[in-house]
């Protein structure tokens, strides 16, 4: 887990916010730990941040020598295309899960797509 300033950032968000999330990471973090888990955090005031999720992602990899990285892919559209250049970017092979907590899965609504002029969430759900 990472705070990324970028995220944080990329458009605006009030300060407490983002404090919330940061914070809320960090409980979720600590919970994990006492529950038996490795995890892997970078605070946003870690001197070796490097601000992004690429290269958080690039020193977790050399961190444990990951031979591949297991992905969901995130819920933003503007996060997804970012994941998909990391294929040709990163030294492992890289794999992205579709998000089974949607209400629906990208083949499914692609079907309900097809041929419709307008796509309306109220027509969707």
């Amino acid at each position: 887990m990472a705070e990324i300033l970028v995220e944080a950032t990329y458009v605006k968000h009030h300060k407490k916010k983002i404090a919330l999330i940061f914070s809320a990471m960090r409980h979720f973090a600590e919970e994990l730990m006492q529950l038996g888990y490795d995890v892997d955090y970078i605070r946003l005031d870690d001197a070796d941040n490097t601000g992004s999720l690429k290269g958080e992602v690039e020193r977790a990899l050399a961190r444990h020598n990951s031979q591949r990285l297991l992905v969901t892919e995130p819920g933003e559209w503007r996060l997804r295309e970012e994941m998909s250049t990391w294929a040709a970017q990163l030294s492992v092979p890289i794999e992205i899960f579709e998000d089974e907590r949607f209400i629906a899965s990208h083949k499914l609504f692609t079907n309900w797509a097809d041929g419709r002029k307008q796509l309306r969430m109220e027509y969707f759900y």
